[in-house]
């Protein structure tokens, strides 16, 4: 018996999870939208067509990011949180992201093939 409820609360403790993931994931989607679609392509982000900057699709998989970063999670929310900070007078903009805004979407672009 105990170990039906322990089943059926890790099951329901997926659900949540699964939940919260989704729920990241949209909210992760609309700070692309409202920051990153005017100049960047992202795949799945309704209106993501700009030509400015590179297409994110892939990202994942690049060695180097903005051609001077090794390119990790924590490296790419870093570039998106502050790219003049780490590159002064590149063309990529301060967008005023908070540290966790800039790792929602570093986390989503992760997610693209």
């Amino acid at each position: 018996m105990r170990g039906l409820i322990l089943l059926l609360a890790l099951g329901g403790m997926t659900a949540c999870r699964n939940e919260a993931d989704e729920l990241e994931m949209i909210r992760a989607k609309a700070l692309i939208a409202a920051n990153c679609a005017a100049c960047h392509q992202v795949p799945g982000v309704s209106g993501a067509n700009g030509r400015v900057g590179p297409s994110l699709a892939g990202i994942a998989h690049q060695q180097i990011i903005a051609g001077h970063f090794a390119n990790s999670p924590e490296t790419l929310a870093r570039w998106i949180e502050h790219p003049q900070r780490l590159l002064p007078g590149d063309a990529m903009p301060e967008m005023d992201l908070s540290y966790e805004q800039a790792r929602s979407i570093a986390t989503y672009l992760y997610t693209l093939e």
